[in-house]
């Protein structure tokens, strides 16, 4: 009797999980490739065209990341497809996303729980775009656009950029991250962060990564965390210490602007703490505090959770005890 019983659940877990697939599979979120302006004819490309179609997001495109201005616009075009060091990162973008079909299916499966989610939200249009090695992800009113050339996993290429993405980053610029890096974007643009106390900060960026792991990227935590596999594992093994420090250092508290984003932005190392350390170690510790409280009040929707602004409840409520 007790293994019909198990039987019965595992169909009943399948047929939910079924249904979810099948619901997420239907659900597209659209993708346009502005990417391709790089091989288009620049004598039989429109300013006005690429204006109509991509709206707000082409105004801040042409203006911020390649200079295409609509009075030389030909010619912008011209000079920009012939950089020389733009044609490898190009055939490497065409070899890795010309088929953008698995990164669209994860984005429209991640923006499907979003949706579920958050009802009242945006879904953005997906914009590709290839910016020279200026921009990562671009947010703007209804676009989340993707710098692919910054997804490639060749570190030739990012480390002559270190004077803008130095090198403490370079572990995301590889297409298992793209996911993860785009959707977190879009979620700190529709979640802003107010310059609150260190702790509230924390659970802020908490919510985000709990997110993201449990509703919307199907990746692993270091990717939804943004760190390597061994950062990781330094911070599994060292969070009772991570905690500790926060404590005695009396951080929690603290609404130094200056000093809290040395431990929620990205950097080397973590300051008083390892080299070893990765930055970012107190979002880290706010993404267990979330699960814990998430956990210990199963009744809470990830929409209620967001709105939930006293940080102070979501500690004690959590028991977090590492």
């Amino acid at each position: 009797m007790k293994k019909n019983i198990y039987y019965l659940v595992f169909i009943s877990l399948f047929l939910l999980m079924s249904c979810d697939h099948d619901e997420s599979a239907n659900f597209e979120i659209e993708v346009k490739r502005l990417d391709t302006i790089y091989t288009t004819d620049p004598f039989n490309a429109s300013y006005d065209d690429y204006a109509d179609e991509y709206g707000y997001f082409w105004e801040v495109y042409s203006q911020n990341v390649i200079f295409l201005p609509s009075e030389s616009f030909s010619d912008s075009l011209i000079r920009f497809q012939q950089e020389q060091d733009f044609v490898k990162p190009y055939e490497d973008i065409i070899n890795q996303y010309e088929d953008f079909s698995l990164q669209h299916k994860k984005l429209s499966r991640a923006f499907y729980h979003y949706n579920l989610a958050f009802p009242n939200k945006l879904i953005p249009t997906i914009v590709t775009f290839f910016g020279g090695f200026n921009y990562i992800n671009i947010v703007t009113d209804s676009t989340l656009g993707i710098g692919l050339e910054m997804f490639l996993g060749n570190n030739n290429y990012y480390s002559n950029l270190i004077h803008k993405f130095p090198k403490y980053m370079h572990h995301q610029f590889h297409p298992e991250y793209l996911t993860s890096v785009a959707v977190n974007g879009w979620l700190e643009s529709e979640f802003p962060v107010t310059f609150d106390s260190f702790l509230f900060q924390m659970i802020h960026f908490g919510k985000i990564k709990y997110a993201l792991n449990e509703f919307l990227v199907d990746a692993p935590p270091h990717v939804t965390m943004g760190f390597t596999e061994t950062q990781m594992e330094w911070c599994k093994n060292s969070e009772f210490s991570i905690w500790k420090f926060l404590i005695e250092q009396g951080l929690l508290y603290s609404r130094d602007q200056f000093l809290i984003r040395k431990y929620m932005n990205p950097a080397p190392y973590s300051k008083g703490m390892p080299r070893e350390s990765p930055g970012q170690v107190a979002v880290w510790i706010g993404w267990n505090i979330v699960d814990e409280f998430m956990q210990n009040n199963s009744k809470v929707t990830i929409s209620e959770l967001f709105q939930i602004k006293d940080a102070q409840y979501i500690l004690n409520q959590s028991k977090y005890k590492p």
